[in-house]
């Protein structure tokens, strides 16, 4: 005798997509790159401290003690920036870090986001600039 209950399951099982639509890659819009990402203003969060830090899209840079600061005189550092992928190299030419010709230059691995940026050192003989060493700065918005 035939059950009446499977015609319907093979109704709503004739009913669903394939299952290769499900596999299917989906389009991912493409990451802007890392040159244009990086422009802006970021800031640390305690416990790391309250420092704020502008990137700008002509390659100067500006640490301020936090983001009110930022354009108050005189800035923590000043200085420029360059980057090569993921390969950061921040250079200071007023303020910490300028006291001695090998602290000025520091690099580091920096992955960029939309909501923040994270460095890992590379090289840099400033302390208090490579405490930001493994920290994670979130975008000012």
């Amino acid at each position: 005798m035939r059950s009446p209950w499977i015609w319907p399951w093979l109704a709503a099982l004739a009913a669903l997509p394939p299952l290769a639509a499900c596999t299917e890659p989906q389009a991912v819009p493409p990451k802007r790159p890392n040159t244009e990402l990086i422009v802006g203003a970021y800031e640390r969060h305690p416990p790391d401290g309250e420092t704020a830090i502008r990137f700008r899209a002509d390659g100067s840079v500006r640490l301020a003690k936090n983001r009110a600061q930022l354009d108050a005189e005189p800035p923590l550092a000043s200085g420029t920036w360059k980057l090569d992928g993921a390969k950061l190299t921040v250079t200071y030419d007023r303020g910490i870090c300028t006291d001695q010709a090998t602290d000025k230059t520091g690099a580091y691995n920096v992955v960029i986001s939309k909501i923040g940026i994270h460095f890992t050192k590379v090289e840099d003989s400033c302390g208090r600039r490579s405490a930001i060493d493994g920290q994670t700065w979130w975008r000012i918005k």
